[in-house]
């Protein structure tokens, strides 16, 4: 067989990424995709390489409840996108069963089992969140993922830290069960889910955004609708970092409860 010339496996390795970068754009719903009368969603995600591990997806469910994951995989490139077409595909197999669709902490775990079965020593954050207009309420379920930000015009800024460590590493850790945490959340109120290179990205002295700077953005424009907001916190980390390379995938979402 004849072997390949260094030029010809720079063009196949290209190749490939390519289709994994294809593939990627097609598993991760556009922001107009988001079909519901209760709610507004906003998205953005890019990744530090053509293709990354930040993934997010969501189900809008006929009595107009909305489940929402939003994933970092350890790693980048090919490897961690891999890892995300795996959650994709656990995600939606998931939402079939009825427990799962109303509830973060149960989805989180057949997630978590699915993962450490399958791919063994793969690890990555996860914040999964489930909308209830019926109730006024959401819930939600935090594995080892930066703070979800509830913006409520009742109760202020409220962030929903980790409770528990991240997937795959479930086994590993003792008396850490899967448990669903309820807040309030009414029409008029926002809700942010960002990944770590929103906050991590770094200006030309090497100083992180940091969540100080992000939740001093939320407060100034917290009247802002959802898109407004994050399009304000999108550009302010733009020029944030502007003369610096970005070295991780930036992934922020929205939502709000439509008044």
């Amino acid at each position: 067989m004849e072997r390949l010339s260094a030029q010809e496996v720079l063009q196949l390795y290209d190749q490939q990424l390519q289709n994994a970068q294809i593939i990627q754009q097609r598993i991760i719903p556009k922001t107009d995709t988001f079909d519901s009368s209760c709610y507004s969603f906003y998205s953005y995600l890019k990744p530090f390489r053509r293709v990354g591990g930040d993934f997010y997806d969501f189900k809008v469910f006929d009595d107009d409840s909305v489940s929402l994951i939003l994933a970092d995989a350890v790693g980048h490139g090919i490897d961690a996108a891999m890892i995300t077409s795996m959650i994709k595909l656990i995600y939606s197999y998931s939402l079939r069963i009825l427990d799962n669709q109303k509830s973060p902490s149960k989805l989180m775990a057949e997630i978590d089992t699915e993962i450490e079965e399958t791919l063994g020593f793969s690890f990555f954050s996860v914040f999964s969140v489930c909308f209830n207009p019926n109730k006024n309420e959401l819930y939600w379920s935090n594995a080892g993922h930066p703070p979800g930000i509830i913006i409520s015009k009742d109760e202020g800024i409220i962030s929903l830290n980790a409770s528990l460590p991240l997937i795959g590493m479930h086994s590993m850790v003792n008396n850490s069960g899967y448990v669903d945490h309820v807040n309030n959340f009414k029409p008029g109120d926002k809700f942010l889910l960002f990944t770590d290179g929103l906050i991590e990205a770094k200006n030309d002295k090497g100083e992180p955004y940091t969540f100080q700077r992000l939740l001093n953005l939320i407060e100034d424009y917290k009247d802002s609708s959802i898109e407004v907001l994050c399009r304000l916190i999108i550009n302010d980390n733009k020029e944030f970092s502007a003369s610096t390379e970005a070295n991780d995938d930036i992934c922020l979402l929205g939502i709000e409860y439509d008044s």
